[in-house]
């Protein structure tokens, strides 16, 4: 496609493409702060004039967006405006492959599906396929708090506040029900004087199983963070020393900006002028 044809694609996307609508309805969600959306597509339009048109149309409806949007490379070929969050709507990511098109739906994506949603009521079926333990006494407490003093947590930390850190995840294994590890979490940040938002408890792809973990929505830092969780009945909170996305790390998974300016090399993008941006968001 020419630049022009790759505008008119992109125009078609976001006024009127099912996949478009069906994201839309999604985000309708009454209950955002339980929710997480994937959205994936085939783009040959800069991220940057992506997310300038997503956001203007968000503020176009009422809903403008409320934090930084990271932009990173989840898998091989694959980017993603990460963290998307319209005001008052649910937190999402809009991923796409690089393709000879301005914006389209892609046939698939993850678990054969171009759209995911995870809410409230898969999260506590996802729960039930384990024996959680949802009761603790002074011992367990003992040992969630150590593992919030332990250098694994502290590295962590430091991990997530750095540079190239496009997103980071904690890889824990457990056999405490993560509600109870999301409040001692809580406190911990809250002790280290970081604050968060919200806590989104989620699952996510992990060589072709789903596994849990809990979102923390940062405000300060404003970062977005995760821990990835394990169930393990013989332990209560502990760093796990098995490789789980990336073969090369373990206890945690970090995504760079290295990996994010590869996969951006390998594709050919264009950017669209503020007035083509402008005439798709009236469009929308």
């Amino acid at each position: 496609m020419n630049r022009e044809e790759k505008f008119r694609d992109a125009l078609g996307y976001f006024s009127s493409s099912d996949h478009w609508l069906r994201l839309m309805a999604a985000l309708q969600e009454p209950d955002p702060r339980n929710v997480h959306i994937h959205s994936y597509v085939a783009m040959g339009i800069e991220p940057a004039s992506a997310e300038a048109i997503i956001c203007g149309i968000f503020e176009k409806y009422g809903w403008p967006s409320v934090r930084r949007i990271d932009y990173m490379s989840p898998r091989e070929a694959l980017g993603s405006l990460h963290g998307i969050e319209p005001k008052g709507k649910p937190h999402f990511d809009f991923q796409w492959f690089c393709g000879d098109v301005g914006v389209r739906a892609c046939d698939g994506g993850e678990s054969g599906c171009n759209l995911l949603t995870w809410n409230k009521w898969y999260i506590e079926r996802f729960y039930g396929r384990y024996p959680l333990r949802t009761e603790i006494g002074h011992a367990e407490e003992e040992a969630l708090r150590a593992y919030f003093r332990s250098e694994h947590w502290k590295k962590g930390c430091e991990l997530v506040l750095q540079d190239t850190t496009t997103h980071f995840h904690f890889n824990v294994e457990t056999s405490i029900h993560p509600d109870i590890i999301r409040r001692f979490a809580g406190e911990a940040l809250a002790a280290q004087g970081w604050k968060i938002d919200y806590v989104c408890p989620n699952v996510y792809l992990v060589k072709g199983e789903y596994q849990g973990k809990l979102v923390f929505m940062g405000r300060d830092p404003e970062e977005v963070y995760d821990i990835g969780w394990k169930f393990n009945p013989d332990v209560i909170l502990q760093a796990t020393d098995a490789a789980w996305v990336f073969e090369t790390q373990r206890g945690y998974d970090l995504w760079d900006r290295a990996r994010y300016d590869k996969m951006m090399e390998q594709g050919d993008y264009i950017r669209l002028t503020d007035k083509q941006i402008s005439e798709i968001i009236a469009a929308a």
